[in-house]
């Protein structure tokens, strides 16, 4: 892999395949790079478009500065590849709720470099509260990660890919990302992401419900919402009939 300054730190990259307009994916978590090069629906991508993929701090083989692994610092890291790579008008595909909130945080503040965002299985705020009924409770958040005080490992029936690579990213790291995943809220912010965004919900979602999933794209400026029949494992095990859909909504823009 190659590596590029941001800031001050350094964060490695990867390119797959080729054709336009490119695609920048943004893992789920703290997965890497290297979990996204075995994504079935990343490799489907790469056969028509060039595919960024890169470690966000403190994943996979950049550099891990230490806590805190915000939304804001991993969309300001990106802001400082994409420039030293001389990149625009790319697609930006977020995977997962992580993957999808540095997307849509990314792409308010760049929305100049960016042609479209894609979602799967995002939510502008994962946490539930008195303002926000389609989040998770405490009690279902431990129930999916555990006690993040005390865990040790990655969360039960972890894949062989994620259980790499929160070796990879160290406890400190993983859990640290966790934590702000399941507590920021993009709400106030989504009125700057501009550019066309396609929210993908995946019907078998067990941690996003399909209204927050509608609420993100109705707050969108140019939002549009789409209900994919399947698990959450979706892009992974249906990567042919996903990217077509991606394909189909990139043409209608």
């Amino acid at each position: 892999m190659d590596r590029v300054r941001a800031h001050n730190i350094e964060l490695s990259y990867v390119f797959m395949g080729e054709g336009d307009p490119a695609f920048l994916v943004i893992p789920q978590w703290f997965l890497s790079s290297r979990s996204m090069r075995t994504s079935a629906l990343v490799r489907r991508i790469a056969e028509h478009h060039r595919v960024l993929l890169y470690d966000r701090r403190g994943t996979g083989t950049s550099d891990k500065p230490g806590p805190p692994y915000t939304t804001a610092r991993d969309s300001r890291d990106l802001g400082a590849v994409v420039d030293a790579l001389g990149m625009r008008d790319f697609v930006v595909l977020g995977m997962g709720i992580r993957g999808s909130q540095v997307a849509l945080h990314f792409s308010g503040h760049f929305p100049q470099l960016v042609r479209a965002v894609v979602c799967i299985g995002g939510t502008p705020r994962l946490a539930a509260g008195p303002e926000w009924p389609y989040g998770i409770t405490e009690a279902a958040a431990n129930a999916a990660f555990g006690d993040l005080s005390t865990r040790d490992e990655p969360p039960a029936g972890a894949s062989i890919s994620m259980r790499e690579d929160w070796a990879a990213a160290g406890r400190e790291a993983a859990i640290d990302i966790l934590e702000h995943t399941r507590r920021e809220d993009l709400r106030p912010f989504l009125r700057k992401v501009t550019p066309p965004t396609l929210v993908i919900h995946l019907s078998g979602d067990r941690l996003v419900p399909f209204e927050a999933a509608r609420w993100l794209a109705e707050s969108l400026p140019a939002g549009t919402l789409e209900l994919f029949e399947a698990g959450r494992e979706v892009p992974f095990s249906a990567p042919e009939a996903l990217a077509d859909h991606i394909e189909a909504f990139l043409r209608s823009g």
